[in-house]
């Protein structure tokens, strides 16, 4: 075996946090060496939605020129399906209201973005050893150690810090005891390209789709270029084991209801094989650090819990990670307790948003209220199609650009309230204008499906009942301590 070949840091993992680790620590003067399993271009599964916050990172790391060239439809407008019935159709409200971020985000396949980035970040001083897959880590105080493998060959590293970047089934998080497994906060999804003559009608418009059976989670169809669409679902891991589901022939019902009720979709083939991944969401996320690294990325469970969109808050995890990396070795100290001051930061930085992101998910996991929860998404979009105000703020449950979840409380259970409040009086005058306003029946609905989960399984409904209180506890007191949304500022201002 050759002896151990040297860098300062290791960053496993060549994806978009891992480049854009990479790329922060090479432009501070540092010569990361990342490795990376395959070999760049390669397909990862992913709705390969990038969000504004997203797009503003990539344009700092010079890359966002590049893969504009491919002409990517600037995506500013959503459409909220349910049922398979359009509920709210125009602009993504919380889009384009000052600031540096742009106005719209970008489809863009993961084999380009991937590619770009991780060019970005050679480019600026990072060194890539690709086709070398990670197989063993021991870190410590004292340095790290990793060992691999690569063209057959076993390959040693040693470095002073390790940062795992290399995604839900992380080798450097198993090798610390940091793996994530929580079916309640993880994602199985499928997603495959697919062609349509319609395709046009997706200029700029991403489409979501909330179906009983695909309940709780979505599906999607993202415009991508070339007159592809990006089109999957995902589902909670927790809901799949309970009722022994098959994610690939949930998938292929997705993708035959949309050629059945979707009139641009009638001659949709799909120009991909379907491929499954996992996600695992901010709320299962533990202590990201240990002595001698850090985890960032979906290894370290920065993923929206309600939208699956895990590839900005990977960066912005990396971007927080090497203000960390950095001090650290100017310190001569990356022990555990040094590293955990990134613990503090991302924990400050997405708190506000993600842990109102992981009460939501919460509220959403028991099956047994999938139809009333059906009907108030409904209402809700109706609601937001006539009140762009409504429609800004109780949009943000679905990856808001500035979340306030006090706001989002108060006004939705107002709108809860009046509605609930109203339901007999309009039964009894019959004055029920207001589009699919609250009626008795559907509070006597709700009623039925808590007691229905109550009686068939009341042990899982204890712990559910519990986790959504103390999430709802926390929510509260995090939004004492921090009523703004730090992620509304963004990571890059001073740089």
């Amino acid at each position: 075996m050759s002896p151990a070949r040297r860098a300062e840091v290791i960053v496993v993992g060549g994806g978009p946090a891992g480049s854009a680790l990479a790329w922060r620590l090479a432009s501070r003067g540092l010569r990361p060496l990342v490795l990376e399993r395959a070999r760049f271009p390669r397909e990862k599964v992913c709705g390969d939605y990038v969000d504004p916050r997203g797009l503003h990172i990539l344009e700092a790391m010079g890359c966002l020129g590049r893969l504009e060239r491919s002409h990517p439809p600037a995506i500013s407008h959503t459409t909220t399906f349910v049922e398979w019935r359009p509920r709210y159709s125009g602009p993504i409200a919380f889009y384009g209201h000052g600031g540096p971020l742009p106005p719209h985000g970008y489809t863009i396949p993961r084999e380009e973005l991937d590619a770009a980035m991780v060019d970005a970040a050679v480019a600026a001083g990072a060194i890539l050893h690709d086709e070398t897959a990670v197989i063993d880590v021991e870190a410590g105080a004292g340095g790290v150690e990793v060992t691999a493998e690569h063209g057959g060959d076993t390959v040693r590293y040693s470095a002073r810090v390790i940062v795992g970047a290399d995604g839900a089934n992380s080798v450097v998080a198993r090798s610390q005891g940091a793996a994530i497994a929580d079916p309640r906060r993880t994602v199985l999804a499928q997603r495959a390209y697919a062609v349509t003559a319609g395709a046009s009608a997706w200029p700029g418009e991403t489409e979501v789709y909330f179906n009983e059976n695909l309940f709780p989670g979505y599906g999607w169809v993202f415009p991508a270029t070339g007159g592809r669409v990006n089109l999957g679902i995902g589902l909670l891991d927790e809901t799949r084991r309970r009722l022994r589901v098959n994610i690939p022939a949930l998938f292929g019902q997705f993708v035959d209801g949309l050629r059945r009720c979707h009139p641009s979709c009638t001659g949709l083939e799909l120009s991909s094989k379907p491929i499954g991944g996992i996600v695992k969401t901010y709320g299962a996320a533990g202590p990201n650090h240990f002595a001698g690294g850090l985890l960032i990325g979906d290894a370290g469970g920065f993923v929206n819990p309600m939208t699956g969109d895990g590839i900005t808050p990977g960066m912005e995890s990396a971007l927080l990670a090497a203000r960390t990396v950095e001090s650290a070795l100017e310190a001569g100290d990356v022990s555990a307790g040094r590293l955990s001051s990134y613990e503090r930061a991302f924990r400050a930085y997405f708190d506000p948003s993600m842990v109102f992101f992981d009460l939501c998910a919460a509220m959403l996991r028991n099956r047994h209220l999938a139809r009333p929860w059906l009907k108030a998404l409904a209402r809700g979009c109706e609601l937001a199609q006539a009140d762009t105000g409504f429609a800004r703020t109780t949009g943000s449950f679905f990856g808001g650009l500035e979340v306030h979840s006090s706001e989002i409380i108060a006004r939705v259970w107002l709108a809860v309230a009046e509605d609930l409040l109203l339901a007999w009086p309009r039964a009894f005058s019959g004055s029920g204008t207001r589009p699919r306003a609250t009626a008795p029946g559907d509070v006597v609905e709700w009623q039925m499906a808590m007691a229905r989960s109550a009686v068939t399984d009341p042990l899982w409904h204890l712990r559910w009942s519990i986790d959504v209180q103390q999430l709802f506890s926390r929510v509260m007191s995090t939004a004492a301590r921090a009523p703004g949304d730090p992620r509304a500022g963004g990571l890059l201002h001073g740089r």
